[in-house]
């Protein structure tokens, strides 16, 4: 048979040769490690998908395959023979080989090896040398198929299952619960009956019948999934997933148990989380028993009319994508939202002048203007707040921080609320940026805003000083990491060197993405606003 490069993880398409174990000749065993593979998450072995001899290797160290790729060529050794024969001398064992099991024969043209096979711990990532045994999910005695999920280990970086290699018997378990295991060592013992990839069936008789040839190319170790799904997911622990899509799962606290895997062997992907994180925004519901918590599916409405009139009125497209874009951001990021007051008394003062002077028709600049400044300045000292964070990103996620300032302005129109954006807004001045924010609230209120101008966005603000409020907790504008909230700004007692005096106090209510910015931060950056609001000096040099 052709062994080609196996599937290797989610967008992964290529890896390079690290190390090869065996060479032309090579007798070797179902799950005996061939060769080993790095990719750019992670370094594993490849192994043998039956056991047979190995004709020749098309690859050496160092080379750049990839996946599905022919890397060498295995002929069927005992497990695969067309004739039967006497059992052959086992071969004898050197540093290279593990002993050929002895064949048994069949009755119908063909034998099946018998061996004990060692599960050992894979590589789990660059950099990783082990972790925490945190689930044994079958016991001695046990018949067990090639790729179902024996262990689920933990690591500092994701927790990940271990699956079988070979068909067989449970023979030994060298681990428990809570124990440590590092990279190589063994967690099990299994006696095959099969060749990996097809369990060998018995007939009445009693004799194993020749299994089935495998159809599908083998899977690494680290990657391989649970054979046909079962039908009842106790816990999300057995559920074949991939650490990326367990991570993803945590974080919008999803039970992998209720999410339907589409991959083989009912394996749940990335693309599965995000249909079913759609579906469960959308009121879709589920087929599956929803995990309490944020999985949890709303129950159906009671029917209201028994207790008087109700009118029913169906959600428009555009309010239909504002529940899904705030219950997206609301379910991905936890979110905090830290209040402070402005002075404005004397920016206020200036700005009404300047209105004044302005020739006539020219466009209005408005508090929103002034703070779309304040905050461009501000997003230049804490350029983390003009970030977004990708969880999927190599171990641990990482923060995509943009060089540019595209500030989105929350429109209020008889349609619902939209966002468009103000792009470079750090390259436009006072009266370009008042003529914008006015040309695009016209036509957001007119329903001719383009796709593109409500797009690309890195930081929003909201102001709702035109229809009342002290401070309110604006979501987060997904993927931003923050969002500045502006109410009805008062005249408020003020101690100003030993005296109370009247100041003009506007309420600022930032919310941001607690998983980017630490509380302090937050302190910081609103306080800065405030600062450069209360001097209008300080706002024209910092902007």
């Amino acid at each position: 048979m052709d062994f080609r490069l196996p599937e290797l993880g989610e967008g992964i398409a290529s890896a390079t040769i690290t190390s090869i174990s065996v060479k032309a000749g090579d007798l070797v065993t179902p799950g005996q490690t061939l060769l080993e593979v790095e990719t750019d998450k992670a370094s594993m072995p490849i192994p043998a998908p039956i056991e047979g001899k190995i004709d020749s290797i098309l690859v050496k160290k160092g080379d750049q395959v990839k996946v599905g790729s022919v890397i060498l060529n295995l002929s069927g050794g005992t497990a695969a023979a067309s004739n039967p024969a006497p059992a052959p001398a086992a071969p004898t064992p050197t540093a290279e080989t593990k002993p050929s099991p002895t064949p048994v024969p069949a009755p119908a043209a063909s034998t099946v090896a018998s061996s004990r096979v060692e599960l050992k711990l894979p590589i789990l990532g660059e950099g990783i040398e082990g972790g925490t045994i945190t689930t044994v999910s079958v016991k001695v005695g046990d018949t067990v198929e090639k790729d179902q999920v024996l262990f689920e280990i933990e690591t500092d970086k994701a927790s990940m299952p271990i699956p079988s290699t070979t068909a067989g018997k449970v023979e030994e378990i060298k681990v428990a619960r809570g124990q440590q295991a590092k990279i190589g060592s063994v967690l099990a013992v299994i006696s095959g009956s099969a060749p990996a990839g097809s369990a060998a069936s018995t007939p009445a008789n009693g004799t194993p019948a020749a299994p089935a040839k495998s159809a599908s190319p083998p899977v690494a170790p680290a990657q391989i999934i649970e054979a046909p799904a079962p039908v009842n997911r106790v816990k999300s622990a057995l559920v074949p997933a991939g650490p990326a899509t367990r991570r993803l799962a945590r974080e919008l606290g999803i039970d992998l148990s209720d999410v339907p895997g589409s991959a083989r062997g009912g394996r749940v992907t990335l693309d599965d989380i995000k249909a079913y994180t759609r579906k469960r925004i959308q009121g879709v519901p589920s087929t599956s028993v929803p995990a309490a918590g944020a999985g949890t599916i709303i129950p159906p409405l009671p029917d209201f009319s028994k207790y008087g009139p109700v009118e029913k009125k169906p959600f428009t497209t555009l309010r239909k994508a504002i529940a899904r874009n705030l219950t997206l951001s609301w379910n991905v990021a936890p979110q905090v939202t830290q209040h402070d007051l402005a002075d404005i008394t004397e920016l206020e003062a200036g700005r009404k002048r300047f209105v004044e002077s302005t020739p006539k028709g020219s466009a209005k600049v408005t508090m929103t203007t002034l703070v779309v400044k304040a905050c461009v300045a501000a997003l230049k000292a804490f350029p983390h707040f003009n970030s977004s964070y990708d969880p999927h990103a190599g171990d641990n996620g990482e923060m995509v921080v943009k060089k540019y300032y595209h500030i989105g302005i929350a429109v209020d129109t008889p349609r619902g609320l939209v966002v468009p954006v103000i792009r470079d807004a750090d390259k436009k001045t006072m009266l370009d940026l008042a003529r914008e924010i006015q040309d695009l609230a016209e036509k957001a209120r007119d329903g001719k805003l383009s796709p593109d101008e409500m797009r690309g966005g890195t930081f929003t603000i909201t102001n709702l000083g035109g229809i009342g409020g002290t401070y309110f907790s604006p979501i987060l504008n997904y993927p931003e990491v923050a969002i500045l909230g502006l109410s009805r700004s008062t005249l408020q007692p003020v101690v100003r060197e030993g005296k109370i005096e009247p100041r003009l106090m506007l309420p600022l209510s930032l919310t941001y993405d607690h998983r980017v910015i630490d509380g302090a931060d937050g302190a910081r950056f609103t306080s800065r606003i405030a600062s450069m609001l209360a001097d209008p000096s300080r706002l024209m040099f910092e902007s």
